[in-house]
């Protein structure tokens, strides 16, 4: 794979581009016609996103822009006689949607007020934030938080997004995919200010997504490439409470005639990490530093080439309570010094080759990914305070191959692809602990589990999105997922969207699909009992098994005017072997087990408007279930539990359960050029249960308000200071996420938080 990838690298460095088109994509196509007979020639630009697109009217009136990133656009028409066409187009990825223009007087006036969201797209259970809104947004420093600003998402412990009932998160970077392991790591998989926007999918998913758990799907733009744009570049610096210091270097180039470079460089530091056990965190330190770098070339006129490269190091104080209280009765020396490390790397590159006529491409992506985690324990403090000690060093590698090709004919627009993917994994880890599971002291004992396994994925798919009449679209898929490791398994699952447009205003949408999640393999640990004493001795017993969801959903899409919509979704999620965590001895490391059933439920409600002056405002709601029962399988701390038949299983609330959660944010814009900003983001949540599996006890709902106000930095000949003030939770109001329960140990969420960060262009 490495030989593949500098060859990759040398491709794009050495080509000439003449145009560039990104990575995760919808397809827009029409036909233009005055008086009802088609026109040639007919000049169409499809405007936004920081990229223009151009396309000219064939002989018989059609047009097509191929590969089109997710966003809202304005589509033109021109010609040399008369007035323009202008009509907002909204995009999504894989959607495939047909516009027809007049150029008729009576016309004009219409499509210049009409949104176009038909049914060709998906109206509901997928949201995207367009750049001007991320830049505003007051939790814009944490892709956790800004995901979790989206109906569907519950914000959880340690910063982790849960999605429609279930832990887990599938992330795609410009079109390629990013395995993550179940929360192992508190570093984020990339940093926001590198994203240019980010989709994301809480439900409907097409077949050309599986194989790991979805609670949602992130696909994430790092970099849409313009070569009009000049050279650009950009130094911020801040600083804030909690002892926050910040720097990003942005820069944006063409070089080797005219190949298009992108590099993000940012580092930072705080005195609040992660979540603490401790109202006010105590030894909670963190540092971090990235590097990102895409490059995007043509290699002809129908040929793309692009390229990302990323670095992540990280280190995490763990933050210990070193002094009693009710919500969590463990403490340790304040001396106590347990520390994480976290390194990894991506690389990727996207061959892409679109058809002359623009109906059809053809994607290869290879990849590549490092990571490794070491918890460097401080045992003998641990075992003074009365919990285990713990020393881990565990890394892996994957390498992967994506082929996708896409073809549109007639009312059919199919897909088809392969992933594969091989993990090579290597682990050491030690459990110390001195006491038995009545809390007598017994002399020290060591757990040991020294482990390596090579382990794959598979995937294939077939999907077709018809659309027989302008009213109607039916999007059918199977895939095939199969998976090897300490847990091998394998699935079909089939997958069918439904979309009518019962009026121009709105949108009814219909969803059944089938899910297959498989374990990754450094999530998996060597089966042991420690709350007994007693350490499985002899070779490792894995008896995890994949998880196999069925998913359900029904929703209303309504537009209310160009760039404004609403969307109301009725989902269930039915859940065998359900892959859930929880927490490593007493540390922050989660480990996995499985639930014998899980059911999740709600329904979820978004309104989204951004208007010509540029101010935009959102509102993101949800209430729902989430319950689990039985322990039907574990590789850590649980056995299975005895009649695990789903007919005898009992369920309880999970711990992330949030009955009703809300979000709401206005951003209005000020200033000739609209670059100066002011934000305001309060989001409640009810509380969580206070015990996993074990009654309906509930902590405190919780209101927290955020804002933020600033100015964009200039660019191009009107460079200026950019500033941006964030407030997070400006009323302080510090709630409990968790508290100490056998499964989980205590946790606070953050309180006030304020930064101030300068940027200069240059």
């Amino acid at each position: 794979m490495k030989p593949l990838l500098a060859a990759c690298i040398a491709a794009s460095l050495l080509a000439v581009p003449t145009h560039v088109l990104a990575d995760t994509t919808g397809l827009v196509r029409g036909i233009v016609k005055d008086s009802g007979k088609p026109q040639a020639g007919v000049a169409l630009t499809l405007t936004g996103e920081g990229t223009t697109l151009r396309a000219s009217s064939a002989a018989d009136g059609t047009f097509v822009f191929a590969r089109v990133a997710f966003g809202r656009y304005t589509l033109t028409a021109h010609r040399a006689a008369g007035a323009d066409i202008t009509q907002i187009v909204s995009i999504d990825s894989g959607s495939v949607v047909a516009i027809a223009l007049d150029f008729t007087p009576r016309e004009i006036g219409r499509v210049a007020t009409t949104n176009v969201k038909g049914p060709g797209s998906t109206p509901v259970s997928v949201n995207s934030i367009g750049r001007q809104q991320l830049s505003a947004l007051p939790v814009n420093q944490s892709l956790d938080r800004v995901i979790e600003t989206l109906p569907g998402i519950v914000t959880f412990s340690y910063n982790e997004p849960v999605a429609h009932g279930f832990h887990g998160l599938t992330y795609e970077i410009d079109g390629v995919p990013l395995p993550l392991a179940t929360t192992s790591n508190f570093s984020e998989v990339i940093d926001p200010r590198t994203i240019d926007s980010l989709e994301v999918f809480t439900g409907a998913f097409p077949a050309e997504f599986g194989g790991s758990r979805q609670g949602a799907v992130v696909n994430i733009l790092t970099h849409r490439a313009d070569l009009q744009a000049p050279e650009t570049g950009s130094l911020t610096l801040g600083a804030g409470s909690y002892g926050d210091l910040q720097a990003s270097l942005s820069e944006s180039a063409t070089i080797l005639g005219n190949t298009r470079l992108f590099f993000n460089a940012n580092e930072e530091r705080t005195n609040r990490g992660i979540d603490a056990p401790t109202f006010v965190p105590v030894h909670d330190d963190s540092n971090q530093s990235n590097q990102f770098l895409r490059t995007v070339t043509s290699l002809g006129k129908f040929d793309t080439l692009a390229f990302d490269a990323s670095n992540n190091d990280a280190a995490f104080a763990i933050p210990i309570n070193d002094t009693f209280n009710p919500n969590d009765p463990l403490t340790t020396p304040s001396s106590t010094d347990d520390v994480q490390l976290e390194h990894d790397q991506f690389f990727n590159a996207v061959y892409t080759h679109d058809a002359a006529d623009g109906s059809s491409y053809t994607q290869i992506a290879p990849w590549y990914r490092y990571d490794r985690v070491r918890y460097l324990g401080d045992v003998a403090n641990d075992l003074q305070g009365g919990v285990d000690g713990l020393e881990q060093d565990r890394h892996s590698n994957f390498e992967g191959l994506r082929i996708d090709h896409f073809h549109t004919f007639g009312q059919n627009a199919i897909k088809i692809g392969v992933d594969e993917s091989v993990e090579n994994f290597a682990g050491v880890e030690s459990i110390a602990y001195d006491t038995d599971a009545s809390g007598n002291p017994i002399p020290t004992q060591i757990f040991n589990d020294n482990s390596a396994q090579r382990g794959s994925q598979f995937g294939a798919y077939l999907q077709d999105k018809w659309t027989p009449t302008k009213y109607v679209s039916v999007l059918g898929g199977l895939r095939y997922d199969h998976s090897t490791g300490y847990v091998s398994g394998g699935q079909l699952s089939p997958r069918i969207e439904f979309n009518a447009q019962v009026d121009p205003q709105d949108i009814i949408h219909a969803y059944y699909g089938r899910l297959y999640a498989a374990p990754f393999i450094e999530d998996t640990r060597r089966e042991a009992d420690i709350l007994t004493g007693v350490g499985t001795a002899g070779e490792p017993a894995y008896t995890l098994a994949p998880e196999h969801d069925s998913y359900y959903e029904f929703g209303l899409a309504h537009t209310f005017s160009p760039g404004a919509r609403a969307t109301l979704n009725f989902w269930k999620r039915d859940v065998r072997n359900v892959l859930d965590t929880t927490q490593l001895a007493n540390t922050p490391i989660f480990a996995v087990f499985n639930n014998t059933i899980g059911i999740a439920k709600g329904v979820e409600g978004r309104v989204d408007a951004t208007y010509k002056n540029g101010d935009s405002l959102f509102f993101s709601t949800e209430f729902s279930q989430s319950l689990a029962g039985g322990i039907s399988g574990s590789t850590f701390l649980f056995p299975p539990a005895t009649g695990t038949d789903p007919s005898d299983v009992t369920l309880s609330p999970e711990d992330h359960d949030q009955t009703f959660n809300a979000t709401f944010g206005y951003t209005k814009r000020l200033g000739t050029d609209r670059s100066y900003f002011a934000s305001l983001e309060p989001a409640y949540g009810t509380g969580y249960p206070v015990e996993f599996e074990n009654g309906d006890g509930r902590l405190p709902p919780h209101l927290v308000w955020n804002a933020s106000f600033g100015r964009d930095a200039g660019r191009g000949e009107k460079r200026h200071l950019g500033i941006d003030a964030t407030f997070e939770n400006f009323t302080d109001t510090r709630y409990l996420l968790k508290i100490n329960n056998g499964f989980n140990t205590t946790q606070w969420g953050q309180g006030f938080h304020a930064d101030l960060r300068l940027t200069a262009p240059f």
